[in-house]
């Protein structure tokens, strides 16, 4: 086999692969998304910006420097 003909069934064989891996990881994290248990999650994450509430680590009771 001459490095040509190598190259050219590695390039095939990990293109396909690559294909094949990618395509997996959409189904899986599409599943992950739609999957129904995680819909409250999901929810409350999705409300988080409309609150008007200040997260408890917000920061805001650090002392800047020089005070």
């Amino acid at each position: 086999m001459d490095s040509e003909t190598t190259y050219s069934l590695v390039r095939t064989w990990f293109g396909t692969g690559g294909l094949i891996l990618m395509m997996v990881l959409f189904a899986a994290v599409l599943a992950y998304a739609l999957w129904p248990s995680n819909k409250k999650k999901f929810d409350h994450m999705a409300k988080l910006p409309l609150e008007d509430k200040e997260p408890e680590d917000s920061g805001k009771n650090d002392k800047e420097p020089g005070q």
